[in-house]
């Protein structure tokens, strides 16, 4: 029976503390209704019988309504619970004041205790509501019984008035008392919830705030634990809400202003991760995580956060970072090491090989530019020979040089064969400040050194400050070592096939020159050997005048011999005897070869036209004035019939290796295309009448080709001839 009563009887629990006392209000309330409902059916069997009829519906309404009461709170319907309460105190009041005669019925004082009871409806609207209906009601009745629609009020005994206001008063007590109570109890409940959130606030490693919810975001609250986490004792929030802006990162300033204004726009909780400066300048890392916090009708109240110290981690995670990049840049070192090597080791053709290797080391390390210098054979200038981007495009086109001096650190990297390095360009006094490469911030050359000579040097340069490390320059020099053993290599095997080239084309002019020295040779050698028999005959015979022909002709012949064993000779030299090269412009070369050759041309009667603007030529002054000696005096002696001979003189365009083109033109007789090869042969003449041992040309081909250049004819018969040439 107990544990039945118990089970009926027990007020469950609610989800929050204020639902609770409610229940348990409403639930104190039913059951002393009930009870006072009975005390007043028994004292008014005492002292007031005729109201005992009434005193017992009302207990009797009062004890149903308790149960129902009680089985609405069972099944957790609290405000119907407690609207029936209120509801059926309301109608018990007013159906006792309309019956008793009004207002002056002693039960129109159970409003009162219907306006306290209405506080135990959980909402408040409908609180505020049962209040206005009892005064509205208490209105109408006082209207109603001024105007006499009320029946007469029964005659109350001193006792029984004094007893029912007894009942209201006790009521309103059981009422007051048990609200004091509960209030009591909720305000210590609140306050130890306080104190125990405001411990743990203060206890937690991390540091709590509360700001405003405006956009400035005032402080208005912040733990104790700020003082350890930034040296700044809490009174400085205290005086300045603003303050925690004043000292975030000014770096991240923006960033965070930025998430904390669109944060509070959009009512989401923030959450980011920045930097702060404490009270000694040093910079931590925080992580701030705040929510908004907002009352029951869902208005916005502050922002509560945290700020957690991760600067241990953020340490780590550079660390890391730092490692794996590293471990990284160390990959891609390797990676472009490997591939540098694979390319020296396939590629012979520095044409190819440098500008592979400029790219390869400017895209795996991601530099601004990367350029090759190579050191002239003067020694003097190092030429630009590979270059990275269109600012080395540009700077190849202009034959870019710098001079192997203190001025620039190519200059100074090659002359001291030392890598010179310049983490910040413009404390760096020799460096050659290049104004097509504006972004340069940092920039290093290494020397290109195979056994021990210095070919050249590399310079590569980057947009970032200090951009270089110990690492970095120990794997480009690395690099760059094996670049320059690839070139000397390469120019090595570029030697070995030229003079295989050259020893093959020498052997067969070795063959050409033999078979015509013993063919051209022996001509004459026969005929003085067949004239010293027509000597002997003629000494016997005493034919002086035979003798003498006979003389001549031998002593003709010998002549031809020695022209031709000259010119041989002269041959020979060509290539083994070179005077030092000079740079002289070729106008002064055509001035001086056709001076030589002003009086034949004057016999002749040859205009000559000599264009302006000649470049300067790097070579043998005298050879080269021989070339345009031979080639304008063969053009003098082939003009022919021509009534007005014209030889011109001038340049025609470049050829594919940027080199000038040379031509010297005339009107002659022109040369048949199936001879344009054979003129260049030893002794080859096509004119037998015309003065000359036939070996000018051979001659010319030969001086041009010392100077790295070639020469070609264009002509046909009976049109003129134009002889092409470079150098």
């Amino acid at each position: 029976m107990a544990k039945f009563i118990n089970r009926v009887f027990k007020i469950p629990d609610f989800s929050d503390n204020e639902s609770n006392v409610v229940a348990r209000l409403t639930y104190n309330a039913a059951i002393g209704m009930t009870l006072l409902g009975l005390i007043f059916v028994i004292t008014a069997a005492f002292i007031a019988p005729a109201l005992v009829k009434r005193a017992a519906i009302l207990a009797i309404t009062f004890g149903v309504t308790s149960f129902g009461i009680i089985a609405l709170i069972r099944n957790h319907k609290l405000q119907p619970a407690s609207l029936l309460l209120v509801s059926v105190m309301w109608l018990a009041v007013t159906l006792g004041s309309i019956t008793a005669g009004g207002i002056s019925a002693p039960i129109f004082i159970g409003y009162l205790v219907v306006i306290l009871a209405s506080s135990l409806i959980p909402n408040h609207k409908v609180s505020i509501f049962i209040s206005a209906a009892c005064v509205v009601t208490g209105i109408l009745i006082l209207l109603a019984e001024f105007n006499g629609l009320l029946p007469q009020p029964p005659q109350y005994t001193s006792a029984a008035r004094l007893g029912i206001y007894l009942f209201f008063f006790i009521v309103t007590f059981v009422l007051q008392n048990v609200n004091n109570r509960n209030m009591q109890a909720l305000l210590k409940q609140a306050l130890q919830s306080q104190a125990q959130y405001k411990s743990l606030l203060e206890n937690i490693p991390a540091t709590t705030y509360i700001n405003s919810t405006d956009e400035s975001a005032h402080t208005e609250y912040v733990s104790p634990q700020v003082e350890k986490l930034l040296g700044y004792p809490r009174t400085m929030f205290e005086k300045d809400s603003l303050f925690w802006k004043k000292i975030l990162h000014p770096e991240d300033y923006k960033r965070v202003m930025n998430a904390n204004r669109d944060s509070i726009k959009a009512g989401d909780s923030f959450n980011m991760e920045y930097r702060l400066i404490t009270k000694d300048q040093r910079m931590i890392w925080v992580k701030d995580e705040a929510n908004l916090v907002r009352d029951e009708h869902g208005a916005p109240q502050y922002w509560l956060g945290v700020w957690t110290d991760i600067t241990d981690r953020k340490h780590a995670e550079e660390e890391q970072a730092d490692l794996v990049s590293v471990m990284t840049k160390r990959t891609i070192q390797l990676q472009t090491a490997a591939d540098v090597s694979r390319a020296a080791s396939s590629i012979l053709d520095l044409n190819k090989l440098l500008p592979a290797v400029a790219d390869l080391i400017c895209n795996h390390f991601d530099y601004y530019y990367v350029g090759i210098f190579l050191v002239e054979e003067s020694t003097e200038w190092a030429v630009l020979s590979a270059a990275t981007g269109t600012m080395g495009q540009q700077m190849l086109e202009t034959h870019h040089r710098l001079k192997v001096e203190d001025s620039s650190m190519i200059g100074w990297c090659i002359k001291h064969g030392q890598a010179r390095i310049a983490l910040d360009v413009g404390a760096d006094a020799v460096r050659f400040k290049n104004p097509l490469l504006p972004l340069t911030r940092s920039e290093m050359a290494l020397p290109l050194t195979t056994r021990g000579e210095v070919i050249g040097a590399m310079t590569i340069q980057s947009q970032l400050p200090s951009a270089f490390t110990r690492v970095d320059i120990t794997a480009l020099q690395t690099m760059a070592d094996q670049v320059a053993n690839a070139i000397k290599n390469a120019r090595l095997f570029t030697e070995g096939v030229s003079l295989n080239k050259e020893l093959g084309s020498q052997n067969a002019e070795l063959e050409r020159f033999t078979y015509t020295v013993s063919h051209d040779l022996k001509s004459p050698l026969v005929t003085i050997r067949g004239f010293l028999g027509y000597l002997r005959q003629d000494a016997k015979s005493g034919d002086m005048i035979r003798f003498d022909k006979d003389l001549n002709r031998i002593a003709n012949a010998v002549d031809k011999m020695q022209a031709l064993l000259n010119d041989l000779l002269e041959l020979s030299r060509v290539g083994r005897i070179i005077n030092t090269p000079e740079d002289i412009p070729f106008g002064q070369i055509v001035a001086e070869a056709v001076e030589l050759l002003n009086g034949q041309l004057e016999k002749n009667n040859v205009r000559m036209v000599i264009q302006g603007n000649f470049p300067n030529i790097l070579g043998d002054h005298a050879r080269l004035v021989e070339v345009i000696q031979n080639l304008i005096s063969n053009a003098a002696k082939f003009m022919g019939s021509q009534p007005r001979p014209r030889i011109e003189v001038g340049t025609d365009g470049f050829d594919a290796d940027e080199k000038t083109i040379f031509f010297i033109r005339d009107n002659g007789i022109g040369i048949a295309p199936e001879y344009h090869d054979r003129i260049f042969g030893l002794f080859n003449r096509l004119d037998p009448d015309v003065e000359g041992t036939g070996i000018g040309l051979t001659l010319v081909k030969r001086i041009v080709e010392i100077h790295n250049g070639r020469i070609w004819v264009n002509s046909k018969q009976g049109e003129g001839t134009t002889f092409y040439f470079t150098l």
